[in-house]
């Protein structure tokens, strides 16, 4: 038997008319969607609702090598060092890590997520690393790096407020002489 339309009306919305059965179970349908929905939006928590703490944040990063990586937004006390008005994921690209080992081939991937959690999330210092962009400094003394000493790790951020992201641009440990070359030059750009 084939299918005859004609026998079949629909209405404007292109619904089955028939005996009015098949626009009550589509409307049933539609009502149990908005139900469902209502329901859902009732127990999503807002997404501001619950703030991570920098414990919480450095826990939940575990860098993809092999992609971009999408970290947490930085923390709001962190936020106001650096003089930015609204709060986004940080971005760190594969091609950011891919030359950041080319250029320290001395970091195990251990040291590199080390030091971009703990800078970011933990740092022991904020300052300016570039007059003319918005690049940041975030340090963080690291207790112990994969060699077994003490170092600071740097982690260099855009935080450029037209893009969509803030975006890591570089990290690496380094020795505490020039760290504190570093920061001294950042105060006198002040």
């Amino acid at each position: 038997m084939e299918w005859d339309e004609t026998k079949h009306p629909r209405d404007d919305r292109g619904r089955f008319n028939g005996n009015g059965t098949e626009y009550r179970q589509n409307e049933s349908y539609d009502k149990i969607v908005a139900q469902g929905n209502e329901r859902q939006s009732e127990t999503a928590e807002p997404r501001d609702a619950k703030k991570m703490t920098p414990a919480e944040k450095i826990a939940s990063v575990h860098i993809d090598f092999d992609r971009d990586n999408i970290l947490p937004e930085l923390n709001d006390e962190d936020l106001e060092k650096v003089g930015a008005k609204k709060n986004k994921p940080v971005l760190l690209k594969k091609g950011v890590i891919d030359r950041n080992f080319v250029m320290h081939s001395d970091l195990t991937r251990q040291d590199f997520e080390t030091i971009i959690t703990k800078a970011l999330y933990s740092p022991s210092d904020i300052f300016l690393a570039n007059s003319e962009k918005p690049y940041f400094h975030f340090a963080k003394i690291i207790e112990f790096n994969s060699t077994g000493s003490q170092k600071i790790g740097l982690a260099l951020l855009d935080v450029d407020e037209k893009k969509d992201n803030y975006e890591v641009v570089h990290a690496h440990f380094t020795e505490v002489a020039r760290f504190e070359k570093k920061r001294e030059k950042a105060k006198k750009k002040d």
